[in-house]
């Protein structure tokens, strides 16, 4: 496959958004792992002019003028040698990169950061569109579990990224090592026209969100649900039900949300998991949602905690 009809077939392959609502998804790029030799398109990529990129300094993107600071190719020559560079995809045929610049001595002296600002992304996600929230936090995510696992499993020899960051292979044993996904089941228990909702201990006084917890090994995404209710609130669900999912870039997650019956409303809350848990009114919810005052308040728009609460509570 030549590079101009390996970009027709990425670009062919982009799916209009669905019905996904959650932001960090719906991404409008299209990945490029059609090519059977992503080392040769990566490189060939970086070598056109009208490509783009995106630096990111632990983690949190270059904002200019409200906007993600979307470079030109050659200014990757002003970033650390050692830098990581991955290949996020395509879109109308121009690729998009991003580099991580957090080998820079600090963030005063970051490259660039005279034209922007580098922000945090919780911070930056109220303000950019969620097109640009998908593309920075796919660039987060991959430099999260690449910051995490720079050397191999196997051997403990250092590693290097390979396919424009697909994959990373040991320098030692040659042991191929693939990004981490880590499963998640964030379930919204409903019941007569209430929702549970709860509050970690590292989180302000009023600010509640759906309950979930980690998948284990063995175990269902829908059976998670039930245990993490159960094991946080003492609470017994039926007809878990799923709605959607959300990348979510902060510990390379995929949250998996649910709605589910709750067969009542007694609680017994782990202390330990939990700073406090209660049921809202839907009523209640509702006027949260639509900005007025109540004594708890509710995640942001780009959380999939939010939409789970917008699907169950708008009329």
């Amino acid at each position: 496959m030549t590079l101009a009809q390996g970009a027709r077939a990425c670009d062919k392959a982009v799916m209009l958004h669905g019905t996904n609502p959650n932001w960090f998804a719906n991404s409008p790029l299209s990945r490029v792992n059609i090519e059977k030799d992503q080392e040769a398109f990566f490189k060939a990529r970086l070598a056109e002019p009208k490509s783009l990129l995106i630096p990111l300094w632990r983690g949190d993107p270059l904002i200019a003028d409200g906007k993600p600071a979307f470079l030109s190719i050659e200014a990757l020559s002003q970033f650390p040698k050692n830098a990581d560079v991955i290949l996020l995809g395509l879109k109308e045929g121009r690729a998009y990169f991003a580099v991580d610049v957090s080998a820079a001595a600090s963030a005063e002296t970051a490259p660039f950061a005279e034209i922007g600002e580098y922000l945090q992304l919780r911070i930056a996600a109220g303000v950019l569109s969620p097109d640009d929230l998908a593309i920075i936090g796919q660039a987060r995510w991959f430099f999260e579990w690449r910051r995490k696992h720079r050397f191999c499993a196997a051997c403990g020899g250092e590693t290097r990224l390979e396919a424009g960051g697909a994959k990373s292979r040991c320098l030692a044993c040659e042991e191929e090592h693939f990004p981490r996904i880590n499963p998640v089941a964030i379930v919204l228990a409903i019941h007569d026209g209430a929702c549970l909702l709860g509050r970690g201990h590292q989180f302000p006084p009023g600010f509640v969100s759906a309950l979930a917890g980690f998948v284990e090994a063995g175990e269902t995404p829908e059976e998670c649900a039930r245990r993490e209710l159960f094991e946080e609130a003492g609470v017994v669900i039926d007809d878990v039900r799923y709605q959607f999912s959300q990348p979510w870039p902060f510990t390379c997650s995929l949250m998996m949300g649910f709605l589910a019956e709750a067969e009542g409303r007694d609680l017994t809350v782990d202390t330990e998991e939990l700073a406090e848990a209660r049921w809202f009114d839907k009523t209640d919810v509702q006027a949260v949602l639509n900005g007025e005052t109540r004594d708890f308040n509710v995640p942001p728009k780009f959380t999939i905690a939010r939409q789970l609460l917008e699907r169950w509570a708008r009329p």
